[in-house]
């Protein structure tokens, strides 16, 4: 090949994708999945985790046998991509030069007690509520202390999906008639849950004042729970993304009918998180800034897993050409959470009993995805390339409204 432009045509003609190394840094943990030795040899180099595989970067185009025999010595599956031959032995240069010692460990008891976890979409109709319900219906069949909150205050639905109406809901909240705390009640599913209702408030229109009262009190309500998930509102208002922004963790559910929604979802939560690095590093004396993005995305609805790991790349690499390629500081990885196979009848029976679908047909595929997807959100986050000095989830966003 002449040019990584070259490469990057071949890459698109033969549907896989193309990493462009210069730019993107491999995720150091995935690499140290590999010996400095084979990465030579095969002239390859691991770039992120991909739900149960690994995204590996190459630099020959004729790759089938060198899949087979890296998947073989990683001991899981490999999906390829293209990359410029130089970069990739820059960057095995850069990496096991000083024996992979750039990944900047976690110390013990660093992370958080409380993870938090915000789900979002940008559209209705894509399965984010039962994405919410059934991840911390397995959160909790896993013994974790779980806190679900319906924070879609325009068109709450979960107290619907699960027959669950307790007496107060965040519109009192909201008129100060009552605490988080005192509204937090027991499912019969395993985690506790604070309601919503529709109609009354809309995420987007709330005042400053409502907003850090609303901080405020979730970020006391969450501390005892080992997760908080966040049903936020679909659509991508700036405020909405600012709570999801908020979170330890960020998923983005999508369907493979509203891939150019996800993208676009992706592309406004990146701008959101971008503007809030730059305000801090403008407001925060020696502030740090986070330079990479890197939401977690689900795909929903798909036929089969193959599918949802196609069309991901898909959203990788659409990321990489129209984000990534005109940042100089910033960038945005999008991380594969995992893929949910649609079965009509499995949500239509939970529909219908007005149950986690989890719970209703626990072997069905679509259950045994979310099972996946609660597994994966247990581990510890798998990019963490930076060093965070502040307070994490909803304490940083709090120091731009002057409460940290």
């Amino acid at each position: 090949m002449s040019s990584s432009m070259d490469i990057r045509t071949l890459a698109r003609k033969i549907g896989i994708p193309f990493i462009d190394l210069f730019r993107e840094a491999p995720d150091p943990r995935c690499m140290k999945l590999l010996k400095e030795s084979f990465a030579r040899q095969h002239a390859s180099i691991p770039v992120r985790f991909l739900g149960d595989g690994v995204l590996i970067a190459l630099g020959d185009p004729d790759f089938k046998d060198a899949v087979e025999q890296l998947s073989a010595c990683i001991g899981r599956k490999v999906y390829p991509a293209l990359a410029d031959r130089a970069a990739i032995e820059a960057a095995i240069d850069r990496f096991y030069a000083n024996g992979g010692s750039t990944l900047e460990e976690r110390e013990p008891g660093e992370a958080s007690s409380s993870r938090i976890v915000s789900v979002i979409s940008n559209k209705g109709g894509v399965g984010k509520t039962h994405i919410s319900i059934n991840i911390a219906r397995v959160l909790a069949s896993f013994r974790k202390k779980v806190l679900l909150i319906d924070a879609d205050l325009g068109n709450a639905d979960i107290s619907n999906k699960l027959a669950l109406f307790p007496e107060y809901t965040l519109y009192d909240f909201m008129l100060g008639d009552i605490d988080l705390a005192s509204m937090i009640e027991k499912t019969p599913y395993g985690f506790d849950l604070i309601a919503s209702s529709s109609g009354e408030f809309k995420l987007a229109n709330i005042n400053y004042v409502q907003r850090t009262k609303f901080i405020r009190g979730f970020r006391k309500v969450s501390a005892p729970y080992e997760f908080a998930v966040f049903d936020l509102s679909a659509g991508i208002s700036s405020t909405v993304l600012e709570f999801a922004l908020a979170s330890d963790d960020i998923v983005i559910v999508t369907t493979p009918q509203d891939i150019i929604a996800g993208y676009a979802c992706i592309k406004a939560a990146f701008q959101h998180f971008k503007a809030i690095e730059e305000k801090l590093m403008a407001k925060v004396e020696f502030y740090k800034p986070r330079r990479v993005f890197a939401p977690w995305v689900v795909m929903n609805q798909i036929s089969d897993l193959n599918q949802g790991v196609f069309i991901f790349n898909r959203i990788c690499q659409t990321a990489d050409e129209r984000i990534n390629s005109l940042e100089e500081y910033f960038s945005v990885k999008p991380q594969y959470l995992g893929g949910v196979v649609y079965d009509k009848e499995v949500v239509k029976n939970a529909e219908t009993q007005r149950k986690p679908f989890t719970l209703v047909n626990p072997k069905s595929r679509p259950s045994q995805c979310i099972d996946y997807l609660g597994r994966m959100i247990m581990e510890p986050p798998e990019l963490r390339s930076y060093s965070q000095e502040m307070k994490g989830g909803l304490g940083r966003f709090a120091m731009i409204f002057g409460m940290g």
